[in-house]
This record gives structure tokens, C-alpha cells and sequence, in this order.
């Protein structure tokens, strides 16, 4: 009978573990419910910041390349300087925090998954992205890689089974309609490689929805700010080595690092993506894929108001109507989810 109780004891071990563990996470989701509109006011923050990086970055972009037949070289060298600082900034920021004592949780199937986000968003995501823009135009690039919150929030619902509602489902929609409407510039002529150019854009969407995807994944055991390093890090690694290995003689590049300002511009562009991307990626572990991407969304609201107020832009109704959209996306997607 001693046997039995024991062997009845141990078979009830393992459902033990699961309910405690199932409990414990229960507790860890009341949590972050808890502190649901703290997630959301810093997912806008996130987007604040991503809306300074495209400023800063479009500043010392436009001043290096000034008066130069830019090719894919020279976008491709302006983001490995970004990806490469914002990779020094959050070493130096983590390396003070002591962030690298859990560095050995890299080193297992989540940071395989981690490694994989950071190779689709950087490297191939950027490079499709630039050869969008240089095949098909501007206009066409930005409106297809736009999708890559609808490609998020489907992926997350296939890979990871987070829930979207039809209301932030529809949310997601109007906030990618925003973002196309306002950026859209009607192009002079179709581009000779419009179809190439518009097959790179979606693959560019497609990378960037799948990184936040994977990147959350990864992230069930490893934590936000080691995860960012880590995808900077191999981001502005590779994308420095296919700049200096195929692109080391193109005159823009030479025209860059003859640009000391435009240079430290792009620098500090990189070292405000780092701290964006970092938030991007502790909101979208926190509270999902569909409210992550869409409370980062704001970046487009965020830079119309940047250019209208540093720069002295314009804003057209055409902009408004756009910034509107992605206001409304953002609400609807961002509602306390217990009033669902």
C-alpha cells in the first residue's frame, strides 16, 4: 500500500507542475493587464522615437548624399552605421545595467529564433527594402511595406495564438491605411522594374512582420533588453560586411565618411532606434503582437508633427486625413482589452 501511495503521489507530480506553472502564469498575465496602459503610453513612446529616427536619419541621410546618384549602396552604408549605433548604444547601456550576467540564455533554441528575427529584419528586410525603393519608387515601396502590421498580427495568430478581435483587426487596417495615405506621392511614370520592386517592398513587410513574431517567440525566455542587443548587434554586423564587401569603392560611401556631421547624425539616429526597438520589443512580449505594432504605429503621426515643427513642412490635408487613420487604428486596437 506504501508503494501504491507513493507511486499515486509521484504519477501527480507532473499535473502538480503544470497547475503551478499555469498558475504562475496567470499570475504574470494579471500583471501586465494590471499595468496594461503603462505598456500602451510606452509603446507610443516607442513610436516617438522611432518618429525621431527617420528625422534624424532622413537629415544625415539627405546631407551626405547631396548632389550624388545615390544607389543601393549608399542607403544600404547610412543603415549599417544606424543598426552598427545602435548596437554600441545598448552594449553600453546593458554592459552598465549588468544585463550580460544572463548572457548564457542566448545560447538555446529561443535564441536561435532570436537570431533568425534579427537576420529577416535587418539585413534581408532592409535590403528588400532599398531595392524597392530603387526599382519600383518610393511611392510603391512604402505603401506595400506598410502591410507588415497585417502580416504581424496574422503571423502571431498562426505561430504564437494570440488573440485578434475583429475590432483590432480593423484597427490594424485603418493604421496601415494611414500610413499609406500619408506617405503616398503619386509617381511622374511607372518605374521600369515596378513588378521586381514591388515584389522586394513585400518581402520587406514579410520580413519585418515575421522578426516581431519570431523575436517574441525568442523572448519567452530571454529578456527584452538582451534581446534588442543581440539583434542589433547581428543587424549592424552583417549589413556593415555586404557594405564594405560589395559596395567599399561606391563615391557615396566616401562621400559619408567625408561627412563628419551627417555621420554623427546617423550615429545618433542609431543610438534613438536602439532605445525604440527596445521598447517595441518589451510592449509587443507584453501585450502582443497586434496592440505592439499598432501603439508603434504612431512613428507616422510623430514624424508629420517633427517635420512640421523642426522643419517648417506643410502639412496637407492629404497628411491629416492619414495621421487621423492611424489615430483611429491605434484606439480601436488599443482599448482595454477587459471590455472585450
Amino acid at each position: 500500500l506504501a508503494r501504491r501511495d507513493i507511486r499515486s503521489v509521484r504519477g501527480e507530480s507532473v499535473p502538480i507542475r503544470e497547475g503551478i506553472r499555469r498558475q504562475s502564469a496567470e499570475r504574470v498575465g494579471d500583471a501586465v493587464m494590471v499595468r496594461y496602459p503603462m505598456w500602451v503610453m510606452l509603446g507610443i513612446v516607442s513610436g516617438l522615437l522611432w518618429g525621431c529616427n527617420n528625422y534624424l536619419y532622413g537629415v544625415g541621410a539627405s546631407a551626405a548624399g547631396a548632389g550624388l546618384v545615390v544607389g543601393i549602396g549608399f542607403p544600404l552604408a547610412c543603415t549599417a552605421v544606424n543598426d552598427m549605433s545602435a548596437a554600441i548604444f545598448l552594449l553600453a547601456v546593458n554592459g552598465l545595467r549588468g544585463t550580460f550576467r544572463a548572457i548564457r540564455t542566448v545560447i538555446s533554441r529561443s535564441g536561435l529564433f532570436l537570431c533568425a528575427a534579427a537576420l529577416l529584419g535587418g539585413p534581408i528586410g532592409q535590403l528588400s527594402y532599398c531595392l524597392g525603393i530603387l526599382w519600383a519608387g518610393p511611392t510603391y515601396a512604402l505603401a506595400l511595406s506598410a502591410l507588415y502590421p497585417v502580416v504581424g498580427c496574422l503571423l502571431a495568430r498562426l505561430l504564437l495564438h494570440q488573440q485578434v478581435t475583429l475590432r483590432m483587426g480593423i484597427g490594424i487596417v485603418l493604421a496601415v491605411a494611414g500610413g499609406v495615405i500619408t506617405g503616398a506621392v503619386p509617381p511622374d511614370s511607372a518605374p521600369l522594374l515596378l513588378l521586381p520592386g514591388m515584389a522586394c517592398a513585400l518581402l520587406a513587410a514579410l520580413c519585418w512582420g515575421g522578426e516581431i513574431v519570431l523575436a517574441v517567440r525568442g523572448m519567452a525566455d530571454i529578456e527584452p533588453d538582451l534581446a534588442i542587443t543581440l539583434r542589433e548587434c547581428i543587424s549592424g554586423t552583417v549589413l556593415l560586411g555586404i557594405t564594405l564587401a560589395f559596395f567599399s569603392d561606391d563615391a557615396p560611401l566616401h562621400a559619408l565618411s567625408a561627412a563628419p556631421l551627417s555621420f554623427m547624425t546617423l550615429a545618433a539616429a542609431g543610438a534613438v532606434a536602439g532605445a525604440s526597438y527596445f521598447l517595441w520589443y518589451a510592449v509587443n512580449r507584453a501585450i502582443g503582437c497586434a496592440r505592439g505594432m499598432a501603439t508603434n504605429a504612431t512613428y507616422i503621426i510623430w514624424g508629420v508633427l517633427l517635420q512640421w515643427g523642426i522643419a517648417g513642412a506643410e502639412i496637407s490635408g492629404q497628411m491629416v486625413l492619414g495621421c487621423g487613420l492611424v489615430f483611429l487604428g491605434v484606439l480601436l486596437v488599443s482599448l482595454y482589452p477587459h471590455s472585450e
